[in-house]
């Protein structure tokens, strides 16, 4: 949600719930001040027709539409009465609703019963058009307000939305300065400000960290061969004896183990600073196909078969190169993991790549993909494959998933 969604609307509830609660109050305070006035009126005119009374009969006193009856009473008790009655208006040919005032009250000793009447069509007329039109300038009011809110805030948050589309382009080995729109905002100005001199620091260590992992990656590579250069003229020297062949052998398992290592660290390095923007569109079946020839000595080796259910073709935008690392790690732990003449399975489903391989317990899921905590006692390994896997998929923003069901590893990779 955005932010200026996230305010207006809490500015609208509140302005509505207000609304909800000030209408009918309004509305209810307006009817009693209009039916006390009302009322007060009728007892002026009873009061003003006792004094009448004093002095003249009750036939004198003819009203139109009988809103005033006067008559003499049988009860002696005095009391006024005041209440609603639907009239029916025989001109007018419709029930209108009026406020009555029945009073019974002496005058020189006898008593009188008088009865005023008075439509409230117009008190009803004027309340409805009052509160019509009060509902006309409210919506008026907080239609305005929504528009100049959204306006007004479109127009003030503008810097910041600069800031954040700029923010998504970033790129840490592009060495381009950023320039955001100019704004008399000061939090938005120390913001910019702010990134960009994070920018550039991150730059300046990027370019450090970049020149320390190849310069510290060239540097390694030359004493590494040349260490397994002068491992294989020692092998041919002669005489050797089998205790010292045996301690050459693992001095040379040990160089290609470093090699490797330092090949990898270095390409983990590269992942991590996103220094593969080639892309392409890709198929993975291809992918699969490829790599399977590629691991074919080593499924033979063990006497693997291959369960392939490739129907879903799957295509995605990314840099082949990763993308081959990405499977190759699956596929080369599958191979690793499992016992001679056992099926690793492949499937693709919609977006889904399912790589599973017959297995004897779960793996740590905790440290599965953590770097060198390596799931085997397989010296060889050097637990760094599924880290890079992950990170891959980090880069790409794909989802690579571990559970282990029904004797089996299988890991699932979901590319969005």
């Amino acid at each position: 949600m955005k932010l200026i969604t996230y305010i207006s609307r809490r500015y609208i509830i509140y302005a509505i719930l207000i609304l909800l609660i000030a209408i009918p109050i309004f509305y209810f305070s307006l009817q009693y001040l209009m039916l006390k006035s009302l009322d007060e009126n009728m007892n002026h005119q009873k009061v003003w027709i006792e004094k009448q009374l004093k002095t003249t009969i009750p036939d004198n006193f003819i009203s139109f539409e009988n809103s005033i009856i006067v008559r003499p009473s049988n009860n002696l008790k005095i009391f006024d009465s005041i209440y609603n009655k639907p009239v029916f208006i025989p001109d007018d040919n419709e029930t209108v609703m009026h406020r009555i005032l029945l009073s019974n009250t002496i005058v020189n000793g006898k008593p009188y019963e008088i009865r005023i009447q008075k439509s409230m069509i117009e008190d009803e007329d004027l309340l409805n058009s009052i509160l019509i039109l009060q509902f006309i300038l409210v919506a008026a009011l907080l239609i305005g307000l929504m528009i100049i809110n959204f306006q007004l805030s479109k127009k003030l948050w503008q810097p910041f939305n600069d800031i954040v589309n700029k923010l998504n382009l970033y790129r840490v080995d592009n060495d381009d300065s950023y320039k955001f729109i100019p704004t008399n905002i000061e939090e938005f100005n120390n913001l910019g400000n702010s990134i960009k001199d994070l920018t550039k620091r991150n730059q300046k260590l990027y370019k450090t960290q970049k020149e320390f992992t190849e310069n510290a990656s060239h540097e390694l590579q030359t004493p590494i061969a040349v260490m397994q250069s002068k491992l294989e003229l020692l092998m041919q020297t002669s005489p050797i004896s089998e205790d010292q062949a045996e301690l050459i052998e693992e001095i040379a398992i040990a160089g290609n183990k470093m090699q490797r290592l330092n090949r990898t660290l270095l390409l983990l390095t590269k992942i991590e600073n996103n220094q593969f923007p080639t892309t392409e569109k890709i198929g993975i079946q291809k992918i699969i196909q490829k790599l399977l020839s590629q691991y074919e000595e080593p499924a033979q080796e063990k006497g693997l078969q291959w369960n392939l259910s490739l129907d879903h073709e799957i295509e995605i935008i990314a840099n082949p190169s990763l993308i081959d690392i990405l499977i190759g790690n699956i596929l080369s732990n599958a191979i690793r993991h499992s016992e001679n003449g056992q099926t690793i399975s492949i499937k693709t489903e919609e977006q889904n790549l399912i790589i599973s391989n017959p297995a004897k317990k779960e793996l740590n899921r905790e440290e599965l993909f953590q770097r060198f905590k390596k799931q085997s006692e397989n010296t060889n390994s050097i637990g760094l494959g599924l880290e890079m896997s992950k990170k891959i998929c980090d880069l790409y923003q794909y989802d690579i998933q571990y559970h282990f069901a029904n004797q089996q590893h299988v890991f699932s990779i979901h590319f969005h």
